[in-house]
């Protein structure tokens, strides 16, 4: 007796007849249509009790606003901090003011920079760790006065390797040398009373030309191409001496008693007597901003007398 409720038995086809079937409705060709370029965005109800964010779109994102979040969001030893370094030109020759930089603690990839043959032998080492260091924007490295540049230099070497630091030293007495340690925090930055102009520029009168001669500070980068310009000149011309005193010497004035072609400044700083010449050096390390690096040393006998710093390559490379 056949069962009413057994559901109906299902028509069994081979697959090879159903695929020639269904290509024969729809077309050999036939493709799925490719979504739209932008999706229209699903608006989905919001669960009850869960709070939700709109998501920000593309044309909103800020690359600063997701560094900030990550920073708040990141294990704190996976890292680099940075510390606010006043410099001590004090904004007086920068056309945006700027009065001090972030910089970056040094980290081990750093020392890959310092340890580079290369780098050491073309002189670039330290413009590269710098570039790496700051992290204030807009700030060219090669736009920094020197004394700003050795400011940020010797807090990254402090803060890295500490403090104290290993010289030698001539007793003024005896002009024998003597080994010593150098607290670097006691450096202080050098006071300046001259200001400049509205142009950052400085006037001083000379000696023997009784001339006018202003005079502009040069930035880190311009001392180093003079430098470059004057180390290659004396090994092409095999000349004994190097002439970039000289040359910087003109590249720093602008006016001499009103006339500004270059071509005769250059010819009255080689035609100056030499205590002309001094006097515009002397006035020039007097408004300079830097790091005061004359230090109070102390003899193995207890004498003490101040004297100039001097930095020698092991700055950044203590004895460990």
């Amino acid at each position: 007796m056949e069962n009413k409720n057994q559901p109906p038995e299902i028509e069994k086809r081979p697959i090879a007849e159903v695929l020639k079937e269904y290509k024969e409705m729809h077309g050999t060709e036939k493709v799925p249509p490719r979504p739209p370029e932008s999706m229209p965005p699903t608006q989905a109800e919001p669960t009850q009790g869960v709070q939700t964010e709109t998501v920000p779109a593309a044309s909103s994102y800020n690359p600063q606003d997701f560094q900030n979040t990550m920073s708040q969001e990141t294990d704190p030893d996976l890292m680099t901090s940075y510390e606010i370094i006043k410099l001590p030109s004090g904004g007086k020759f920068y056309k945006n003011g700027l009065k001090e930089v972030s910089v970056e603690y040094m980290t081990s990839q750093d020392e890959d920079i310092l340890t580079t043959p290369s780098l050491i032998e073309n002189g670039t080492v330290l413009e590269i760790l710098l570039k790496r260091k700051i992290k204030t924007p807009g700030v060219n490295i090669k736009d920094l006065l020197v004394g700003d540049r050795s400011a940020i230099i010797l807090f990254l070497r402090s803060s890295s390797y500490g403090p104290q630091y290993s010289v030698q030293v001539p007793d003024p007495r005896t002009n024998v040398l003597f080994k010593t340690s150098v607290d670097l925090n006691k450096l202080k930055y050098k006071k300046v009373s001259e200001v400049p102009d509205e142009k950052g520029h400085f006037t001083v009168e000379l000696p023997m030309r009784k001339k006018t001669v202003t005079f502009k500070l040069l930035s880190s980068g311009e001392e180093d191409l003079i430098q470059k310009q004057a180390d290659a000149f004396q090994e092409a011309s095999g000349q004994e001496y190097n002439d970039a005193n000289t040359l910087k010497l003109k590249a720093h004035i602008v006016d001499i008693n009103g006339k500004t072609d270059r071509s005769y400044i250059s010819k009255f700083v080689d035609a100056m007597p030499a205590r002309d010449a001094l006097t515009i050096r002397r006035k020039i390390i007097d408004v300079s901003p830097d790091v005061d690096m004359e230090y109070e040393f102390t003899a193995k006998d207890g004498y003490k007398f101040k004297a100039q710093l001097s930095i020698g390559i092991d700055f950044f490379f203590p004895s460990t």
